[in-house]
């Protein structure tokens, strides 16, 4: 091991579970810092990876980005709301963050990337009860209220909706924690709790503390002397809103089967564009160190692969973006990420870790290095890898079995050159079987052999004795045990080719022996390095990685119609070919997404049942919920994303986030008809002018709440961020004009229900 052209030793260092993880990187740094002052000036020490300060930095970041967020909610409040119903509301958020991060205190659940992701995401769903309720609490005092009996009347009306609502989307997480396992199963086993918390506390800070605000400081029009310039722009932008949106929903009335058919192509285009997006559930790892694997040919011994290190190494550091470059020899560094697997000791093999000024320049010096410098050595296979999620032992796997190895070893060269060929995508390509060893060729002759009684079995274990030595003792040093081997004389690596015909065989004759060149037939030849089998079965693998920046599921269509198309009818039958690597990966984990997202709609459709009591109703609101599939697959086109593990957790959001829409318009349609007594368009349509105002304000909240994610660039979470951004922007006006028609067109047939009134009379 060397570090920067100096010899070094590698301590790792791990925390016990449970703890604080950057408060133990700074217990740690204390004592290096004080143990560094006790070594001379020619020892150093220098971390080569720190985990808590990758996890440091990523809380910092998720920490600016909620309290960026929790401005940008607050500033939409104030723009679209008049100030004090504004002030109101938004009071709410960073009320219900603080206890929201209490509440997780004393449940002990842990500050990381995912809970703060997850306030995140609630933090524009968190103003939006506050906002349905002062919705309400103004509708009443227009209607004549005091303002007690609006406040009293708003909460108790809306309390079972928004409940409801609140519930479901908190309740529809929870089964994925219990459907997807592994890493990723860990990964958001925490964000349902995170959520639920975070929404159950903004419920009851809009039920309880906000009606209490809206008397004391909401002022009634009698009120009011004369409004703000502030406050005539929002009643003009308001009630420009309202007449487009009037005008809109006359159009769509008078053209109900049109506009139903418009709303179920956008749910077309939605699920076209989802066949089209790349699916990798765990994208690439922004950080300023990367990996450096180097494999030599066989037989040559460890030097060369020391000579080509040290090369790399000079190169290196003579780049002002490296701060150091730390190199294992023969072997691999200890485990310092879970999902890199280290590589088993050879002289053939060797890691570098390079340390790097920025994640920026990492980015930067792995474009360059996988260009120009990917075959910068004629006798080795470099390897510039990028961290990541996903802990596939390459972004490309591709193996053949059967029992013809030389078909199959002519079928994986055919793949690899198509795979050179596609070399503005892929890097590291290369074959389980492209390294060979110099060996020695030994045919028997059966006619010698015969007559001296030497057979296979008895040549092979005379020669494993001359060539790998006879064990004739065992030495213990402390637990390890260590065999003596007795060679035969002349025996080394180095011996010429002409000596091997000299060694003596024994025959079944007592005390005869014969030279190898007389019962057998010698020569020089060539034997694959290693010799793969699975199942019993001969096979080759191919491998490759991802350029930066590019899309594995792309690449990887390219070379499934190749194979289809052009290797697989020449392969002989019974051989089989299997796809690993990322797709192996995408393929274990993709059911157990749809299952979690199944189990989603199933959860909410068992609360619309609750709530609703009619499973039409409830089916309609889940059918309406579609409605954000455009929004969500238009914006990960726009920016050319993958659909991930977190454009899940997006996507589910968003469903929830338009169900509750269609919970409160569909509640007050129904209020309409069977207490006011309207009939059912009547009612479709003052359902849709009622809520138009609070879905659009709240659906504003949700959307901008996120967009710190998008502008962080972060490949984790910016497609949860895009998902709900653009779904829940998209889908405002489909909701509020598909929906009311949809109820129309739905119970167009039922009577007009008489009223308690009516009924008296």
């Amino acid at each position: 091991m060397a570090q920067n052209g100096n010899a070094c030793l590698v301590i790792s260092v791990e925390m016990r579970p449970g703890n604080n993880i950057v408060a133990f990187g700074k217990e740690v740094d204390e004592v290096l810092d004080s143990y560094s002052r006790t070594l001379p000036d020619s020892v150093s020490i220098t971390k080569i990876t720190d985990q808590p300060k990758v996890v440091g930095k990523s809380v910092f970041s998720f920490l600016r980005d909620l309290i960026i967020s929790m401005l940008i909610v607050i500033l939409v409040m104030v723009i679209l709301f008049p100030i004090r119903s504004a002030l109101i509301a938004s009071s709410g958020v960073p009320v219900c963050t603080a206890i929201a991060l209490a509440v997780m205190y004393v449940l002990k659940i842990e500050i990381n990337t995912v809970t703060l992701a997850a306030l995140i995401v609630c933090l524009g769903m968190i103003v939006d009860d506050s906002i349905i309720t002062i919705d309400g609490y103004m509708d009443k005092i227009n209607k004549g209220f005091g303002k007690l009996e609006a406040a009293c009347a708003s909460a108790k009306e809306l309390f079972m909706p928004t409940f409801i609502a609140t519930a479901a989307i908190c309740a529809m997480f929870y089964p994925m924690t219990g459907i997807i396992h592994g890493y990723l199963g860990d990964f958001v086993k925490v964000f349902p709790w995170v959520i639920t918390i975070a929404l159950m506390t903004s419920l009851f800070y809009a039920v309880s503390v906000v009606p209490s605000l809206e008397v004391k400081f909401i002022r009634l029009q009698n009120e009011i002397r004369k409004k703000s310039i502030i406050e005539k722009s929002q009643n003009w932008f308001f009630d420009a809103i309202q007449k487009i949106y009037e005008k809109c929903q006359a159009f769509c009335f008078r053209h109900p089967k049109g506009t139903l058919i418009g709303g179920l192509v956008a749910v077309v285009l939605g699920l076209l564009m989802f066949s089209r997006t790349n699916i990798q559930m765990m994208p690439m790892a922004a950080r300023d160190f990367f990996v450096i694997e180097v494999e030599t040919e066989g037989g040559y011994g460890i030097d060369r692969t020391k000579s080509y290190v040290d090369s790399l190494q000079t190169m290196l550091l003579a780049d002002e973006r490296v701060e150091t470059v730390t190199s294992f020899i023969g072997t691999s560094a200890p485990r310092f990420t879970a999902t890199y697997a280290p590589k088993l000791p050879s002289p053939a093999v060797a890691q570098m870790l390079v340390n790097t000024t920025s994640t920026k320049a990492t980015e930067s010096i792995l474009k360059e290095l996988e260009n120009k410098r990917e075959y910068i050595f004629p006798g080795a296979i470099v390897r510039y890898k990028q961290m990541d999620y996903n802990g596939a032992e390459a972004m490309i796997v591709i193996t053949l079995e059967g029992k013809d190895r030389k078909a199959l070893k002519d079928a994986a060269e055919a793949i690899k050159a198509r795979m050179y060929s596609m070399d503005t995508e892929l890097k590291w390509v290369h074959t389980d079987c492209d390294n060979t060893l110099s060996s020695i060729e030994i045919a028997l002759r059966p006619d010698e052999a015969a007559k001296l009684g030497i057979n296979k079995s008895l040549l092979s274990l005379s020669l494993a004795g001359t060539f790998n030595g006879q064990t004739v003792a065992t030495l213990w040093e402390g637990s390890s045990q260590i065999p003596v081997n007795i060679f035969s004389e002349g025996i080394s690596s180095d011996m010429e080719y002409s000596k091997v015909g000299d060694q003596l065989v024994a025959t079944n004759i007592p005390g005869i022996a014969v030279p190898l060149r007389q019962v057998a037939d010698i020569k020089p030849s060539w034997a694959p390095e290693v010799l793969d089998r699975l199942g019993g079965e001969e096979s080759v693998s191919i491998f490759a990685d991802m350029k930066y920046g590019k899309s594995q599921p792309a690449s990887m269509k390219t070379l499934k119609n190749f194979i289809d198309n052009e290797i697989a009818p020449t392969l002989p039958e019974g051989t089989t070919i299997k796809y690993g690597g990322l797709s192996a990966t995408n393929e274990d984990i993709f059911p157990e997404i749809a299952w979690s997202f199944f189990a989603a709609v199933m959860v909410l459709f068992l609360f619309l049942m609750f709530h609703f009591r009619k499973a039409s109703l409830a089916i309609l609101t889940l059918v309406m919920s579609l409605l954000c599939l455009f929004g969500a697959f238009f914006g990960l086109w726009v920016f050319d994303m993958d659909f991930t593990i977190t454009a899940v957790l997006g996507l589910v959001s968003l469903v929830g986030i338009i169900t509750r829409n269609g919970i409160l318009m569909f509640e007050y349609a129904e209020e309409a008809r069977f207490e006011h007594g309207l009939d059912v368009k009547t009612a479709a349509m003052e359902a849709g002018k009622r809520r138009m105002r609070p879905i659009f304000l709240t659906s504003c909240t949700t959307a901008l709440g996120v967009l710190p994610m998008i502008i962080s660039g972060d490949l984790l979470w910016m497609p949860m961020g895009i998902v709900i951004c653009f779904g829940t922007m998209l889908s405002i006006f489909l909701v509020v004009l598909i929906m009311p028609i949809s109820y129309w067109q739905l119970f167009r047939k039922a009577p007009v229900v008489k009223t308690d009134d009516e009924n008296k009379e």
